[in-house]
């Protein structure tokens, strides 16, 4: 069962807590998909669900200060080296790694909305839409690749923010331009 892989992911990633807050210790049918479902929803920070019943269609919100983080230090490798937000790489590969791990199943589709300069909290977002009418998509599959999808995101920000410090056009006071989303929070706070 996928149960046991994502619960191992996640517990290799030190996240082991969001399995055990979501997995039932009876392992049946129900108690999967019911567990699957509340783990993809505590993945991410930010998690917002919605059924549609009359198309069996589910839409499923997600993000988080990972998410966030990397699209504004995105944002600001572009300023500093001349590109766009469409010409920027880090965006493009953000687009590309989201479509090889959610290109899965014909009954899913997802969406990437992203703001390099957000107006407000959890800006940047995931959304998957789900279609349940020939009930193939396995959610324990979904799970797992929101896992990695989480995974990634926080190592590009590792990344980002690394290459920033070197590219920074000022090593005085940093300016709100190269400031993550979380610390201009900070500061106004």
């Amino acid at each position: 069962m996928h149960i046991i892989c994502v619960a191992k992911k996640l517990y290799d990633s030190g996240r082991y807590d969001i399995a055990a807050k979501s997995l039932s210790n009876d392992l049946d049918y129900d108690n999967y998909y019911y567990g699957m479902y509340e783990l993809m929803e505590n993945i991410f920070e930010y998690s917002d669900y919605k059924h549609f019943e009359h198309r069996n269609l589910e839409l499923h919100v997600l993000s988080d200060p990972v998410i966030v983080d990397f699209y504004v230090m995105a944002g600001n490798y572009g300023k500093l080296n001349g590109f766009s937000d469409i010409e920027n790489p880090y965006i493009k590969e953000a687009e590309a790694e989201l479509g090889r791990r959610l290109n899965i199943s014909h009954c899913m589709d997802w969406m990437l909305m992203c703001h390099t300069e957000p107006k407000r909290p959890y800006h940047s977002r995931i959304g998957l839409i789900i279609s349940n009418d020939c009930g193939c998509t396995d959610f324990g599959v979904i799970a797992y690749k929101l896992i990695e999808i989480y995974e990634w995101f926080k190592r590009q920000c590792e990344e980002l923010s690394a290459k920033l410090s070197t590219l920074k056009p000022s090593a005085g006071k940093p300016t709100s331009e190269n400031l993550t989303f979380n610390e201009r929070q900070e500061i106004a706070a």
